[in-house]
């Protein structure tokens, strides 16, 4: 399940909530107070493949950058 990030418009707490996929627009509650008027973030993933595989993009020590 994928991580979410989120901010309280009321409190201007950030955080974070594991949530599927189909959820992730659904409002959020502030774990500080409670509120619903809370904003998903735009969130940077970054992943770097240690594995070995066929193709030239994953080999090893490739940095790859999702945004």
């Amino acid at each position: 399940m994928p991580t979410y990030a989120y901010v309280c418009q009321k409190c201007t707490t950030e955080f974070t909530m594991r949530r599927k996929f189909n959820e992730m627009d659904d409002p959020a509650v502030c774990p500080e107070c409670k509120s619903a008027e809370t904003k998903r973030q735009i969130s940077l993933f970054y992943a770097t493949n240690t594995g070995s595989s066929t193709s030239a993009a994953s080999s090893p020590g490739t940095k790859i950058r999702h945004i």
